[in-house]
């Protein structure tokens, strides 16, 4: 069976996908990765074979822009009217990306002549190229604990977006409404309530970050409590340079704690780490370092609420505060919260005294340590990448009955 993966140039949408392709290579199948230039270095690294396709789109200009910053609410809107117009701004970026890499896709795809096509959710080139090749697809979730279908114009209702609609239109063919299958990296107990049914295979999350080499001082015993403090590697670009500041302030805050704190720095240009300005002798800073390696010797990490650094946090069992300011992260946080994992703290409400309450909790309350083991040994139970391969193999094997 030969299998195309595909997502747009983004590691934090990539990296979930891994262990799955790696699986379906290991169960004897054929794999092929295919994106936009720009991620082709990442997914070589990974060892999987890629597929160049399309061009990338300037998504530096959106940035620039402020076009991800949630604006305040006016007197007559609710913070769902505030999340809406950051999420509508998203969809127009995705339909950006599909008209940049589908033509291309399709065309390898008739080339290669694969089975099935498994494609990031927000990655729409992947059920263009389904549609109009009548191959069947299915999109690999990334453990975001909501569902946010940025296809559909209000994320829980039925109506899709014109602009969705109008990428399969043009191509002469029926928009696909829903795949045949949505692979899903998060635990049940993280996952938002009341959201809709999809049909669902639950899969482990397993953390896959990328190569590095792990530094020798990672395996030995810290004498404090050992905090990590990482802020991604987006919110430098939706938010502005001005954000490293508060991150500093943020790290000082942990800092003044009895603890070791680990800065992750290799998401920042080196010319923009002066912002950080003097940093407290028990701060150590780090370049790139594959987070799952940093993590688990942490007994707790403060993050912007990203979905990728938090279920590699939550699969290793380490208690987590999550300081959000965009949707993604807000509805991430929550959940944490809810299962007893993690603390949150709203962004714009920063201050010193907030940040190094939350993080002392994390570290002297058992409830938390209690919290992330039990939401650990929840990931555990979910059947990993290689049980997911027969489901795989039935949706190619119905599709082909089908025809």
């Amino acid at each position: 069976m030969r299998i195309l993966f595909t997502t747009y140039a983004a590691r934090p949408h990539f990296y979930p996908m891994v262990p799955l392709a790696w699986a379906c290579l290991n169960a004897g199948h054929e794999v092929r990765f295919a994106s936009t230039p720009e991620l082709m270095d990442t997914v070589h690294a990974s060892g999987l074979p890629g597929v160049s396709v399309g061009a990338d789109i300037d998504a530096d200009s959106w940035y620039r822009r402020g076009t991800f910053v949630p604006k305040p609410a006016a007197d007559d809107e609710s913070e769902v009217d505030v999340w809406m117009r950051v999420t509508d701004q998203l969809a127009e970026k995705q339909f950006s990306v599909c008209e940049h890499m589908a033509d291309d896709l399709v065309d390898y795809c008739r080339q290669w002549r694969p089975d099935l096509i498994v494609h990031d959710p927000v990655t729409f080139a992947g059920p263009v190229a389904g549609q109009v090749l009548g191959i069947p697809t299915v999109s690999h979730l990334y453990g975001l604990a909501r569902l946010l279908r940025l296809d559909i114009k209000d994320w829980v209702g039925t109506e899709h977006r014109p602009g969705y609609l109008d990428l399969f239109t043009r191509r002469g063919v029926e928009p696909l409404l829903h795949p045949e299958a949505w692979i899903d990296p998060c635990p049940p107990g993280l996952r938002w309530p009341g959201q809709r049914e999809i049909d669902r295979v639950q899969m482990r999350y397993i953390p896959y970050n990328g190569p590095g080499a792990e530094p020798s001082w990672l395996s030995r015993r810290p004498s404090r409590p050992r905090v990590l403090v990482t802020w991604g590697t987006s919110q430098q670009k939706k938010l502005g340079v001005g954000i490293i500041e508060l991150f500093a302030e943020i790290t000082r805050s942990a800092a003044s704690l009895d603890a070791e704190v680990v800065l992750t720095v290799g998401a920042m240009e080196p010319e923009h780490r002066a912002h950080l300005g003097d940093l407290p002798d028990n701060v150590r800073t780090v370049d790139w370092i594959p987070l799952g390696a940093l993590v688990q010797s942490c007994q707790a990490i403060v993050h912007t609420g990203g979905t990728g650094v938090m279920m590699t946090a939550a699969a290793y069992g380490v208690p987590q505060l999550g300081i959000t300011k965009i949707p993604e992260g807000r509805f991430n946080v929550e959940r944490l919260v809810a299962v007893g994992a993690g603390r949150h703290l709203p962004q714009d409400e920063v201050d010193t005294a907030g940040v190094r309450s939350h993080v002392s909790a994390l570290l002297e309350d058992a409830s938390y340590r209690d919290g992330a083991a039990a939401l650990r040994q929840e990931i555990e139970e979910q059947p990993g990448p290689a049980a997911v391969v027969p489901a795989l193999e039935r949706i190619v094997a119905e599709a082909g009955a089908a025809r």
